[in-house]
């Protein structure tokens, strides 16, 4: 049975299975086989293959990436025979068909790129290899004609037998010619290669085989062989083809002279070997690795280039950044085949967008695409961009059946021209403003602002020194009493985040769950403080012997988190507390969402006896949610607690307020209002019914030491 790569089927048939190493080894071995003999068994070609597989799996998943390895990968297969001129094409194919889908590879960042990259340097190191061989060829068939003239004296009828055998039977095109660069012999390889008979070629110029573009070279090549004595002279040489119409053919010269028994040149010999098919296959391959094999656009590395020559100009220059908004809802409606043409369809959009301007369209991969524009008089200012563009998305097009369009989201940044700026930098104030745009809305654009991006830059640089503060002991857990509004006394904590920064000083709570959201450390941050409070409860009792609650704000990514309710067991049998000791809160919004995870590990918290508190309630949703879910406590929105701190008790949030909080403690809930800093706020909301209260009036959170006294 023939073992092929498979492409990717139907939509909804599932994706198909993809070859391990050893298989696609395999599938190597047989592409090759059928291109050159080599004198081993198929086992030892499949274990060679598999060898060099696995140099290439070790070149794209390094750290410091370097296609170099796979350079060498090409030069082995040289070295090991397989040099006929389809075992690269078949390698190429093999390869560049397995590796991009290869199970081994599917968490490598910029794959397709690195992919792209080892084939390059693959066929580099193959194409050296070949070259270097058909050159000690080349030095060989020298050597056998210097050989000959020397045995000339021995015996010439013998030695002209053998040049003449040599000379006619030889692969490579070999020409004679006088110093002058008159055609004296040719072989037929020559012949053929020319494509012109012999009899055509005789007394015509070396001159006129070559393209005129490289005569030059060509006739500094010969001085300095006839002229200053140099032994041979090697050089790429474009060929004219003399019968033939089209472009033309690239060959490799080895040129060299003949000297008569006294040691004066009488002849220079042309070794020519025709590398057409190689020169097409890496000018494909270098196409290949500047452009999207998708949507044929330039890509990212091409962009980038054209961007930095642009900024050469000084003039001035657009720079889009575009991202389609929920396009990941085409591929998982209607499949990946769908959403493939969907893109093309883009492209030529985009393209037709900027049809009469001296600008660039490039895919950046997935659904990203940007567009650089070097601005003329008549080009748009950017709002017209970006409402031609959103314009010519949303006409539908028919796939299959199927009526679709999509918006996108836009970053755009203008280079005014005159002062130097890098290109990097410009790219990346296109996609910080795609960025913030993305954030806020679909179907919108933004303008780059300096300001606003010094600002999200100063906290984006915050959230990336996070993970390190935290392995450094610079973020730690304060705790802020509870009080009963009623009469003071204190009932629980709050346990709060803080990061004592070196330069910035103490950043508090909500500040530090924005940074960790924005990295991926708000789970095991979260996960962390879960066990810090726990080991706190558990060493109050020790110390006082009492056990005051705890709450502890969940986020919505740990109210969805699969692991949650593990974390929580975990984090109480470590130390051996009831769980009544732990009040959690849960956003009320993360209740809101289809999949119901966040719902599902209330309940088994609950059930363990975890106290659940519902945040940021302000209406009938969070009534509704106490009907139905095994609740302890609410506390009231911090916008709504905002709104009444700053209008008063006649503003209508305030009016509803009173009747909000019966409403909440009918269904059995306690209510609990933070941020109250005055005693007139803290009679405002006794007066309006609520239970609990939290904030500056009662006391600051503080270290675990001070709250053991706030709790006597």
């Amino acid at each position: 049975m023939t073992t092929r790569l498979q492409p990717a089927g139907p939509a909804g048939q599932g994706p198909p299975a993809r070859p391990g190493r050893s298989d696609l080894a395999r599938m190597w071995a047989k592409a090759l086989s059928s291109t050159a003999y080599v004198p081993s068994t198929r086992r030892d070609v499949e274990r060679l293959l598999s060898d060099l597989l696995n140099e290439l799996f070790e070149s794209v998943t390094a750290d410091g990436f370097s296609p170099g390895p796979a350079r060498e990968v090409g030069v082995r297969l040289v070295t090991e025979n397989f040099t006929a001129e389809q075992s690269l094409s078949h390698t190429v194919e093999v390869l560049g068909q397995a590796l991009p889908v290869h199970p081994d590879l599917q968490n490598v960042d910029r794959l397709a790129s690195k992919v792209n990259s080892v084939l390059g340097a693959l066929s580099a190191g193959f194409a050296a290899a070949l070259r270097a061989r058909t050159l000690d060829q080349q030095e060989q068939v020298k050597r056998a004609l210097l050989r000959a003239r020397e045995d000339a004296e021995r015996g010439l009828r013998v030695s002209e037998s053998k040049f003449r055998e040599l000379f006619t039977s030889s692969a490579v095109g070999i020409a004679i010619s006088d110093l002058d660069g008159e055609l004296v012999e040719v072989n037929q390889a020559l012949s053929e290669i020319i494509g012109a008979p012999a009899a055509h070629l005789a007394r015509r110029s070396l001159y006129d085989l070559f393209h005129p573009g490289d005569l030059g070279l060509l006739r500094t090549a010969q001085r300095d062989l006839v002229a200053r004595g140099q032994p041979r002279r090697r050089l790429p040489q474009r060929l004219r083809l003399i019968d033939k119409e089209g472009e033309p053919a690239w060959a490799y010269l080895a040129m060299s002279v003949l000297h008569d028994a006294d040691g004066a040149a009488t002849h220079l010999v042309t070794i020519v070997e025709d590398v057409t098919e190689l020169h097409l296959l890496g000018e494909r391959l270098r196409h290949q690795s500047l452009h999207d094999a998708l949507t044929g656009l330039p890509n990212q590395q091409f962009f980038v280039t054209s961007l930095e020559r642009a900024l050469g100009t000084g003039g001035r220059v657009t720079v889009c950044t575009i991202d389609l908004d929920g396009f990941a809802v085409v591929n998982d409606g209607y499949g990946r085949q769908v959403g493939d043409q969907l893109l093309q369809w883009v492209a030529a959009r985009l393209r037709s967008v900027v049809a009469g301007e001296q600008a660039t369209v490039a895919r950046f991969g997935a659904d990203r695409f940007a567009i650089l524009i070097e601005n003329s008089p008549t080009t748009p200012d950017v709002a017209a961009l970006a409402t031609r563009i959103n314009t010519e998305l949303a006409e539908p097009v028919y796939i299959n059946g199927h009526g679709l369009a999509v918006s996108c989201g836009m970053g755009i940044a203008v280079h005014q021209g005159g002062a130097a700026t890098h290109p990097a930098e410009l790219l990346r104030a296109a996609e910080a403003t795609l960025h913030g745009v993305k954030r806020r809305s679909k179907h919108q654009w933004g303008l780059f602002d300096p300001q606003l991006d010094a600002g999200h830059r100063a906290h984006s640089r915050l959230a990336a020194a996070m993970p390190g503060a935290w392995e450094s002991g610079e973020i730690g857990l304060d705790y802020q009493p509870l009080a009963r509004l009623s009469d003071g006394t204190v009932v629980g904590f709050h346990a709060l985040l803080h990061w004592d920064h070196p330069q910035r000083g103490r950043l508090p709570h909500q500040e530090c769950l924005e940074l960790a959201a924005l990295t991926g450390l708000i789970l095991p941050l979260g996960q962390w403080v879960l066990h810090q409070v726990c080991a706190q409860i558990a060493s109050w009792h020790q110390q006082a012997g009492v056990i005051p609650p705890v709450h502890v704000d969940l986020s919505r990514q740990h109210a969805h988190d699969p692991d949650l309710v593990t974390t929580v067991r975990c984090a109480l049998d470590r130390v051996n507390i009831a769980p009544a000791c732990l009040q959690l809160g849960i956003p009320v919004s993360a209740l809101d969402d289809e999949q119901g995870e966040a719902t599902e590990n209330l309940q088994i918290l609950a059930d363990m006896g975890v106290a659940i508190t519902l945040l940021e309630c302000s209406g009938a949703d969070a009534v509704a949610h106490l009907e139905d879910l095994p609740v302890l406590a609410v506390q009231l929105a911090s916008r709504m607690v905002r709104r009444v701190i700053t209008r008063g008790g006649d503003s209508a949030v305030a009016r509803s307020a009173t009747p909000l909080v019966t409403l909440m403690q009918c269904c059995g809930a306690t209510v609990m209002v933070r941020d109250i800093d005055t005693r007139r706020q803290a009679d405002w909301w006794r007066s309006a019914g609520v239970d609990i209260g939290q904030g500056g009036f009662f006391a600051l959170p503080g270290p675990p030491d001070a709250a053991l006294v706030l709790l006597d």
